[in-house]
């Protein structure tokens, strides 16, 4: 059987490979180690990080080769080399807006430097968010039809999506306004429609990624 392992709280990185095994039914094992535990933690991970995957005794790491394993076994990954690069693009997206958030998120959490972090994030909004989100909302107007999902159907490409616009939304980052969204009406409808995807919504993963703390 399949092991993730992350820290002791939800994320995107490591949301999305459960939502991906979760919705085809594949039986996985998820260890969540304690923040306080991971510098003492930290040398027995590949490359210091988290998530892993432990797969036929070895551990594997790095979010982006994660997410297409548990795509592939999950069937929401694609075929067709050109939908293959609309769903990695919406992968390497949602890690270039973690990368520039993430000053403002270990300022406050790492250096306890409120001030820093509440400046760090005011710059953030003002020269990253809404650019970075029409980014993505224009691969989605430019690569979809129905503008449903990200390559007409539903795959990996379009948790990742969610996951990252439920993140900017949910009130859980300081500063950040979720109505930015109104400003991008495609992405926004694409975001209520997802939400509302039965066979996602219905998850016990999804409820807990959308009701905890």
């Amino acid at each position: 059987m399949l092991k993730l392992v992350y820290f002791d709280f939800n994320f995107w990185r490591v949301d999305i490979l459960r939502l991906s095994l979760s919705y085809s039914n594949i039986p996985y094992e998820y260890e969540r180690i304690p923040r306080k535990n991971w510098v003492k933690k930290k040398k027995d991970f590949p490359f210091g990080q988290l998530p892993v995957i432990i797969f036929d005794g070895k551990t594997y790491a790095h979010t982006h080769t994660l997410a297409k394993f548990c795509a592939k076994k999950s069937s929401l990954y694609e075929n067709v080399e050109s939908k293959i690069l609309i769903i990695d693009q919406v992968i390497d997206w949602a890690n270039e807006v973690t990368n520039l958030i993430a000053p403002s998120i270990r300022a406050a959490i790492r250096e306890k430097d409120f001030e820093k972090s509440k400046k760090l994030r005011q710059e953030f909004i003002e020269k990253d968010l809404n650019i970075w989100f029409s980014y993505l909302e224009k691969l989605l107007e430019n690569c979809s039809v129905t503008k449903k999902f990200f390559t007409d159907r539903f795959t990996i490409a379009d948790i990742t999506a969610w996951r990252m616009i439920y993140w900017f939304t949910c009130g859980k980052l300081e500063l950040i306004d979720a109505s930015f969204l109104n400003d991008l009406p495609i992405l926004k409808n694409y975001f209520n429609y997802i939400n509302n995807f039965e066979p996602l919504n219905r998850l016990n993963v999804f409820k807990d990624v959308t009701t905890s703390n």
